[in-house]
């Protein structure tokens, strides 16, 4: 349905707006798509910015409006149409300045998606991309918040090092003191300890109720264990009582269920505990990162 009524959207704006062959037509258009824009009618910006690429001449032009549309589809939060948008972008022997937009762009849309893998991969292509440093020095102060959210502390911290002798390598002060901050907080006496979902499922694997124990669930753990104690018990039971039939299929029924349901949950809570601690973590090195970079750049 989203997509049938893009479709008559788009339709619509092509067929009844007049035709943009001149320079004086590609401007109104562009000023419309602007208005809608800075309204914060961002959809109908994206479509009015699309229909003025398909009537500009170059492509320096088209990518410019490209990246207009990709603008729009970010504000409104629409980030998979956005990033597609930006993948029409040809950048070969395209300038850095380009590389860079596209590039950063497209790694910001991923992250704001919480697609952290994707944006990594994005910041590392621009790196390795883009030429001029100045351009990559830009990059730096995102690529640190991605690697923050994939507890890849070590390496954000050497991104904000390099941020740092960017900035303020000519002010002794600040680059001490920013210096400091960095390695205090990034000190792995500070780096929240997390736990490993494999070995919290190993755990629960051979003795239920481990991985639920080392993930400091204790009551989970406590229950894991005694579900299965009380089930297997209650199977022995039946047989003993010649309830064969009944007490095997019925007893490894339920023991499967919460034998590998007790693996998962301990995966689960690994990953849950970890989260807690990381987001406390980032929190706070994000209010750093902000009064130091954010505001200094």
């Amino acid at each position: 349905m989203k997509y049938w009524q893009l479709f008559m959207c788009l339709l619509f704006v092509f067929l009844n707006e007049p035709k943009a062959q001149s320079t004086n037509d590609t401007l109104k258009l562009k000023q419309l798509a602007d208005s809608f824009f800075v309204s914060g009618s961002f959809y109908k910006a994206a479509i009015y910015y699309q229909k003025l690429e398909f009537f500009l001449q170059t492509e320096t032009q088209k990518n410019k409006a490209r990246l207009m549309v990709a603008n729009a589809y970010k504000h409104q939060g629409n980030y998979t149409e956005g990033l597609n948008s930006l993948n029409t972008i040809n950048l070969s022997d395209a300038p850095d300045s380009l590389i860079y937009n596209v590039k950063y762009q497209s790694a910001l849309m991923s992250y704001l998606s919480n697609d952290l893998p994707a944006a990594d991969a994005y910041l590392q292509q621009l790196s390795y991309l883009v030429k001029d440093s100045s351009f990559v020095f830009n990059s730096l102060l995102l690529h640190a918040l991605v690697l923050n959210e994939q507890y890849k502390w070590s390496e954000a911290a050497v991104k904000l090092k390099m941020l740092n002798e960017h900035l303020f390598q000519f002010n002794g002060a600040i680059y001490q003191f920013n210096q400091h901050c960095i390695d205090s907080l990034y000190s792995n006496k500070l780096q929240p300890k997390l736990k490993s979902p494999d070995k919290a499922s190993r755990l629960s694997t051979f003795l239920p109720g481990a991985g639920q124990f080392y993930t400091k669930n204790y009551r989970e753990g406590i229950f894991s264990f005694l579900s299965l104690a009380i089930t297997t018990g209650a199977m022995v039971t039946g047989i003993v009582f010649q309830y064969y039939f009944t007490s095997i299929f019925v007893g490894n029924l339920l023991i499967g269920k919460f034998y590998l349901g007790g693996v998962k949950r301990s995966e689960f809570l690994a990953e849950k505990y970890n989260y807690k601690k990381a987001k406390i973590y980032n929190d706070n090195l994000k209010v750093f990162i902000r009064t130091a970079f954010a505001t200094g750049k």
